[in-house]
C-alpha cells in the first residue's frame, strides 16, 4: 500500500518553501532605489521558508530523518521564526527612511535567537523533545521545551506590535515635514503590519487552546501564513516604492527662538506673497529656509497656532486655490488634472481624497455646484 507522506497542510508549506525560495532570490535581481530593503526582504523571505521546513520536519510523521536531521531540527526552526520579527522591524524602518543604515545596536535583535539556540544545546533538545514525544520526559527539560515554544509564539507579537509603532512614528514624521505624501502606501503597511500581529496574537490564541482543550488548530498557522506571505511580496513591489520617505533623525523640541507672532508672520509671508504652497513636493525645511527660520520653529507655530501638521497646513491652501479655479467660468477649459497641478498637487488620487475631506464635495461635484449656482 502506498504511504501518504503529505497531507493538504504539507502542500501548503511545500508551496510557501518554494515561493519563499523564488522571492528571496529574485529581490537582489529587482530594480529599485531601496537596495538595502530588497536585502532584508530576502532575509524575512528566507527565514520563512527555513521556518516552514522545521514545521514539516517536526510534524511530518512520514518524512524519513536521520540522527543528525533530528539533532539539527530545533536549531533550524527556533531561530528562523525568531528572526522573522527584527527583520520586519528593519525592513519597516529601511523603506520609510531613506538614510536607513544597519546600526551595531541593531545586531542585538539576535539576543533571542542566540538566547533559544544555548536553551537548545544546554538541554539537549532534538526533534523528538520539541515534539514531547520521548516517555517520560526529564521535567526540566519539559519546562525548557514549553519555554521555547511560548518564547518562539510571544516574542514575534512584540516585534510585530514595535513593527506597528515604527509605522506610527514614520506616519506622524512625514506628515509633519512633507506637503506630498502618499496615503495609499502608508495605509497598506498599516494593514499590513497589524494583519502579522493579528497572525502572531491567532498563534498565541491556539496555543492556549491547545493546551486547555486540546483543539488541533494550530494548522490554520500555515495558511494564514501563506496569505501574508504574498500580502508582503505584492506590498513590496506595487506600494513600499511609492512611500515617502523621512530622514531617521530624532524630534527635538522646537528651540522657539521668536514669539508666536512673529513665526507666524513670516510663516504666512511664505503663505500670502510668496505662495510657496504652488510648489509641487515642498517640505518643511524647504519651506523654513525660503522664509528664513529653523525648520524646527516652522513646524511647532503651525502646530500650535493652527492645529495641524505641514502637510494639511499646505494642503488647507492648495485646495483653496483649486476652490478658485473650479468656480471661474474663465476656466472651464481646463481639467481638474490641469487644476491639481497649478494648484501645487502632483498627485489625483491625494488631491481628491484631501479636497473631499475638506470640502464633502468631489472636484467635480464642487466645479458642478459653483458654476450651476452661478448662473
Amino acid at each position: 500500500m502506498t504511504t501518504l507522506y503529505f497531507n493538504l497542510n504539507d502542500v501548503i508549506l511545500i508551496l510557501s518553501i518554494g515561493l519563499s525560495v523564488v522571492l528571496a532570490l529574485s529581490q537582489p535581481l529587482l530594480t529599485t532605489k531601496l537596495t538595502i530593503s530588497k536585502y532584508l526582504l530576502s532575509a524575512f523571505f528566507i527565514s520563512i521558508a527555513i521556518s516552514d521546513i522545521g514545521i514539516m520536519l517536526i510534524w511530518n510523521d512520514h518524512l524519513p530523518k536521520s540522527e543528525l536531521l533530528n539533532l539539527a531540527t530545533p536549531y533550524l526552526y527556533a531561530p528562523a521564526i525568531l528572526l522573522k520579527g527584527p527583520i520586519l522591524v528593519l525592513y519597516v524602518a529601511s523603506i520609510t527612511h531613506d538614510d536607513f543604515r544597519i546600526r551595531i545596536k541593531d545586531w542585538f535583535h539576535l539576543l533571542p535567537s542566540i538566547l533559544i539556540i544555548i536553551v537548545i544545546a544546554v538541554f539537549g533538545i532534538d526533534n523528538k523533545l520539541l515534539r514531547l514525544d520521548t516517555f517520560g520526559i526529564d521535567s526540566a527539560v519539559y519546562r525548557a521545551v514549553d519555554f521555547i515554544w511560548w518564547f518562539v509564539k510571544i516574542t514575534p507579537l512584540c516585534y510585530f506590535l514595535y513593527a506597528l509603532y515604527t509605522v506610527w512614528k514614520y506616519h506622524r514624521t512625514v506628515f509633519s515635514h512633507n506637503s506630498e505624501v502618499n496615503e495609499e502606501a502608508i495605509v497598506w503597511l498599516y494593514l499590513l503590519t497589524i494583519a502579522y500581529i493579528c497572525s502572531a496574537a491567532w498563534s498565541i490564541l491556539l496555543s492556549i487552546l491547545a493546551v486547555i482543550y486540546r483543539l488541533p488548530l494550530g494548522v490554520t498557522d500555515n495558511y494564514i501564513n501563506f496569505i501574508l506571505l504574498i500580502a508582503l511580496f505584492f506590498y513590496s513591489v506595487s506600494h513600499a516604492q511609492k512611500l515617502t520617505t523621512t530622514k531617521a533623525t530624532k524630534s527635538p523640541e522646537s528651540r522657539y527662538n521668536d514669539n508666536i507672532d512673529n513665526l507666524i508672520g513670516k510663516i504666512m509671508l511664505g503663505i500670502n506673497e510668496q505662495k510657496l504652497y504652488l510648489k509641487p513636493n515642498i517640505n518643511v525645511e524647504q519651506f523654513s529656509e525660503m522664509v528664513g527660520l529653523p525648520y524646527r520653529d516652522v513646524s511647532f507655530a503651525i502646530n500650535r497656532a493652527f492645529d495641524r501638521n505641514f502637510f494639511e497646513f499646505i494642503n488647507t491652501y492648495r485646495v483653496e486655490e483649486a476652490k478658485r479655479y473650479l468656480g471661474d467660468k474663465n476656466c472651464l477649459h481646463m481639467s481638474v488634472m490641469e487644476i491639481l497641478l497649478e494648484s501645487g498637487f502632483n498627485s489625483k488620487s491625494s488631491f481628491q481624497r484631501f479636497f473631499k475631506r475638506l470640502t464633502g464635495e468631489s472636484p467635480t461635484e464642487y466645479r458642478n455646484r459653483v458654476i450651476s449656482q452661478a448662473k
